[in-house]
């Protein structure tokens, strides 16, 4: 038995023995377990900030949202964004490599430079997030550039990072699994005064991954992880807090690009098998600093400020394995495209906001009128090196050629952006409420400065103080470059903003006195004015043209519940139907966008055996999707299950709380997301642990 085997029966034996050995509590050590284990075991969260950038209630939110919380991905033991977003059937998880993921929601993709939000401010996530930091995660669905500006129509996923707080505390965790990963964690916070006015929250993980995929040399894929973090809030009066936040991140691993597929769907080489080179590396580093205020300028109104600068460096080394399209599976023949590349994005927000409420004809009204700022930077050198042959058969490694920056092809990017906003919601009566809201965007860039004014619309009807049925209609703004490549037709054509329009209408119902919430909607998004690159294939001069006008539509409905069915059942689950396709597009016209299935759904279910013992199961289903916007080929459907248990054991004064999970419990094999040929295999059944002691 190996060093892994080892430590997974060990937490095993634990977990099943341990009532026995350590089972000892007085009556004070039962009711910690009964507020760790059942406190918050509904896991339903009643408002989510993000949405209406002001505390109102998710009940008054005219907005499909859902508010993954804490709880749920410490059930599961998470580790990336993509396993904590699974329990959104809204969101699809694309292509995930070693160092990121990349998702859409409602079949739209999510661009990493504009659609991912960090407490609010629009964050660059082209590395991986640390989750260590992340208390919730807000989905926000449908156009949301009424509050944040250039988005596609989707909707926004907002990371809501861990707080400092009031009394001190210290929690050590532990999470590995069978591959031999193994994540150490510690989270301190607390105040340093008496008065309770400042107050800190201080988190350090150490991740060492190893993959379950190996090299053609049959060497293992890994990498090494760390995230540091400090915050403090500093409460200058009664009306005036202070914030400031720093984090940094470091990781350096291989690269796994996903797996190759035949014309059938079939794994080229099986699923365990990691075409890059074991010599491939991804060396990246990123840092966030800023500061928030927030102050009471009077009881009715309140003034929000903060700042963020973002610096990420990235260095990677690649032997991008590529079939041609007379590939032959049985010779086994392919090519390796090396290159070396350096990236460097530096991004600084910023946003302001005030936040009141007045009675004005008879009215509430709940005013926000704000704006926000980003500037936007990026550097990169590439070096490309020969292409050379790789026999799979043979397991043939090519070593790592001398690529010299000096040689490299140099690019940049800048632009600016701004925007400034108000919105109203109006409560008419008891039943009525009215959203009202404009927006207007500017983006400068060289060559290419676009501009816009964007309208939102909501309606809420109350039929009982517990239940909400809404509609709402909004629109996103992305703005485009110019056209640079000078083989084009359009050389230099200035090109406009690809709009989306949405229109959707849904209800919400609180249940069992607020403890279960459930949501239904509806809705329909086009995606306008898409840019559309077509070959000329006659023409002497140009290889291709340039134009807009494509269409995209996105029709569907959405249904989903979370909270507390009884003391003992909690849940979080939700379905999607969605119809989406190319309307209008010079190529793909008619066909399915692609890796969007048109059913996905998820549930994740925990229930209480004692005050100190929870059993979890999941089920997650995504079903047929292309692989290509060709529509060239199908990917399979499928289900696949979960399982756990969690046991805490009072222990000093304290608890020790032990999980074991099981992904994919029925060992399915599938095929995840991916792109441009390269296609994510399905994890086979692995057992994954955590320990965590909190005191």
């Amino acid at each position: 038995m190996n060093t892994n085997d080892k430590l997974i029966t060990s937490v095993i034996a634990v977990i099943l023995q341990s009532s026995s050995a350590l089972a000892v509590a007085d009556d004070n050590n039962d009711i910690e377990i009964l507020t760790v284990m059942g406190g918050h075991a509904h896991y339903k969260t009643d408002e989510a900030h993000a949405a209406m950038r002001s505390n109102v209630s998710l009940i008054n939110t005219p907005q499909s949202v859902t508010v993954i919380p804490v709880e749920v991905m410490d059930d599961q033991l998470v580790v990336t964004l993509g396993e904590a977003l699974r329990n959104d059937a809204s969101v699809s998880i694309g292509r995930v490599t070693t160092d990121r993921e990349r998702f859409s929601l409602r079949g739209f993709t999510l661009e990493e430079s504009t659609n991912l939000l960090k407490n609010g401010h629009q964050h660059f996530a082209k590395y991986r997030l640390p989750m260590a930091l992340v208390d919730n995660i807000e989905v926000l669905k449908g156009p949301s550039s009424l509050l944040y500006g250039q988005s596609t129509p989707g909707g926004l996923i907002n990371l809501v990072t861990k707080k400092p707080t009031f009394d001190s505390f210290a929690e050590i965790s532990v999470k590995g699994d069978e591959n031999g990963s193994l994540r150490m964690g510690l989270d301190v916070g607390g105040s340093i005064n008496e008065d309770k006015t400042i107050r800190y929250r201080a988190i350090v993980e150490k991740e060492d991954n190893k993959n379950w995929r190996e090299y053609q040399d049959g060497s293992e894929q890994e990498s090494n992880f760390f995230v540091g973090s400090l915050m403090t809030d500093i409460d200058v009066n009664d009306d005036l807090t202070l914030s400031f936040h720093f984090d940094s991140s470091d990781e350096i691993a291989g690269q796994d690009s996903g797996a190759l597929v035949d014309d059938n769907g079939a794994v080229i080489g099986g699923d365990e098998l990691i075409w890059d080179m074991p010599w491939t590396r991804v060396d990246a580093q990123s840092q966030n600093h800023g500061a928030d205020i927030s102050y009471q300028l009077s009881e009715n109104w309140q003034l929000e400020l903060g700042y963020n600068n973002q610096h990420n460096e990235r260095e990677r080394w690649e032997s991008k394995p590529q079939t041609q399209d007379d590939f032959d599976p049985e010779a086994g023949v392919y090519e390796n495209k090396p290159y070396d590349k350096l990236e460097d994005w530096q991004q600084e927000a910023l946003y302001i906001d005030f936040v009141g409420s007045v009675e004005f004809a008879g009215m509430s009204h709940d005013i926000l009128v704000g704006g926000n700022y980003l500037k936007h930077e990026y550097t990169s050198l590439k070096v490309k090196g020969d292409t050379q042959e790789g026999n799979l058969n043979e397991g043939t490694i090519i070593p790592r050629q001398a690529l010299d920056y000096a040689d490299a092809k140099a690019k940049d990017e800048s632009y600016k952006f701004y925007g400034l906003f108000t919105q109203d919601l109006i409560t008419v009566n008891e039943q009525w409420q009215v959203l009202l809201g404009v927006r207007f965007n500017k983006q400068e860039k060289v060559d290419a400065n676009n501009s816009s004014v964007l309208p939102k619309l909501g309606l809420i009807y109350h039929p009982n103080e517990n239940t909400s049925i809404y509609a709402n209609y909004s629109e996103s703004f992305e703005p485009q470059g110019d056209v640079t490549d000078d083989e084009d037709a359009n050389f230099g054509l200035e090109l406009d903003p690809v709009k989306g329009i949405m229109v959707e209408v849904g209800a919400k119902w609180e249940l069992f006195s607020g403890k279960l919430r459930l949501n239904a909607a509806a809705f329909d998004i086009k995606r306008e004015n898409i840019v559309l690159e077509v070959n000329l294939e006659n023409d002497p001069d140009f290889e291709m043209i340039t134009t807009q006008g494509g269409i995209q539509r996105h029709k569907g409905l959405e249904l989903g519940a979370i909270g507390e069915i009884s003391e003992s059942l909690s849940l979080i689950t939700s379905a999607m139907y969605l119809d989406a396709k190319y309307d209008a597009h010079n190529e793909y016209q008619g066909n399915r966008p692609e890796d969007v299935p048109k059913l996905t759904a998820s549930a994740w279910l925990k229930y209480s055996v004692s005050e100190n013992i929870a059993l979890n199961v999941g089920a997650f289903y995504e079903g047929e999707r292309y692989a290509d916007a060709k529509n060239s080929l199908e990917k399979s459907g499928y289900t696949r299950f979960d399982a756990g248990i969690s046991y805490a054991v009072p222990m000093a004064g304290n608890d020790l709380l032990m999980r074991l999970n099981v992904e994919n419990l029925f060992d399915k094999k599938y095929l995840a997301g991916g792109e441009n040929g390269e296609i994510n295999v399905g994890k086979p059944s692995t057992i994954k642990f955590g320990l965590s002691y909190k005191f």
